[in-house]
């Protein structure tokens, strides 16, 4: 649908925290200001002076993150596009104005979903096969040319796979585990057992999920009620012929714990995420030898970061035709409000 310069609705574009060349191909960006008139279109945050000049007119704003206030101020908005990752705080956005006044608020986290899902299957299968620590040894003249002495290395093939969340990003991962035959079960007490059954996996209490499954992925999203759900106690119940791959955020584990159990060989384990970022140089996870390290890589890609752009696009399209936007999360008021934070 052609949209002519004098029909064009008026766009904030603002995305401060990401830089427009990095989230946007230029064929997005043109589609963008093909599609409106975008007002900003700059790295630098937009200046509040700037915003007052365009909020009565403005239909929607592309943004990292919500620092303009009371929402109300916008008349005509009807939409809230954040390019950072996760939706607005409730302590910045007023999420019960926008239900009630029909604005949507989209966050571009289904961008990251595949990338992040396919540096934990990495992850697993290095953990497994030992990959990491066998090209240490080799460096270090002290590899293992044995045909009968395996160092417990095991293939993905048909284990019980655990997903602590059943999210976007659980979704993107249970597809690329199709081809291993891997029996997946899901503790998610924010979906029904029903709901999860019509997925093809497995609802169980948490318990149950540590206890027995060999590939341990935490995917959920951090919430109020989460913070260190996987404590020392929980923790403990690990097998030590598991895997734990910590992909979402380090909020859900207590990590002091976490860190002593793996340097006591408790199990192996896979880390992406800390409470701390950048970790400390004198962290003592980073002597941990049978745990992969990753400095929040799962998702720094360049083409995850470029999927953005053209999923904000694609649905903004949508919305100012007046269509349901398909690619970005949708905040709902359930989510929200079980989110907390």
């Amino acid at each position: 649908m052609c949209v002519t310069s004098k029909m064009k609705e008026k766009v904030i574009l603002d995305p401060y925290g990401r830089r427009i060349a990095n989230i946007f191909y230029p064929e997005d960006l043109e589609r963008l200001n093909s599609l409106a008139d975008v007002i900003w279109s700059k790295d630098e945050p937009m200046p509040q002076e700037e915003v007052e000049a365009v909020r009565e007119d403005v239909v929607a704003i592309i943004t990292g993150y919500w620092r303009y206030g009371d929402v109300s101020r916008f008349p005509r908005l009807r939409a809230i596009l954040e390019v950072s990752g996760g939706f607005p705080s409730p302590k910045d956005l007023d999420y019960a104005y926008c239900f009630s006044h029909n604005i949507r608020v989209l966050s571009c986290a289904p961008a990251f979903g595949p990338a992040v899902a396919e540096m934990g299957l990495g992850l697993a299968i290095a953990a497994a096969r030992q990959i990491v620590w066998t090209d240490a040894a080799f460096r270090r003249g002290e590899e293992n040319w044995s045909h009968t002495e395996f160092g417990g290395t095991f293939t993905l093939y048909d284990k019980q796979v655990g997903f602590i969340g059943f999210g976007g990003l659980a979704r993107s991962l249970k597809q690329l585990l199709a081809p291993f035959r891997c029996p997946i079960q899901v503790y998610d007490p924010w979906l029904t057992d029903a709901y999860l059954r019509a997925q093809g996996v497995k609802p169980v209490d948490l318990e149950t999920l540590l206890r027995t499954s060999r590939f341990i992925f935490v995917l959920a999203v951090p919430t109020a009620s989460n913070r260190a759900l996987l404590n020392r106690e929980r923790l403990g119940l690990i097998p030590p012929d598991s895997v734990l791959i910590l992909l979402s955020r380090a909020h859900l584990v207590d990590f002091d714990a976490l860190t002593e159990m793996l340097s006591e060989g408790r199990f192996k384990g896979a880390i992406d995420v800390y409470p701390q970022e950048p970790l400390p140089p004198d962290h003592p996870v980073r002597k941990v030898p049978n745990v992969i390290l990753s400095s929040h890589r799962a998702g720094a890609i360049a083409e995850a970061l470029l999927n953005i752009g053209r999923i904000v696009v694609n649905d903004l399209e949508a919305i100012l035709r007046g269509l349901t936007p398909q690619e970005m999360q949708v905040a709902q008021p359930e989510y929200i409000r079980l989110r907390g934070l």
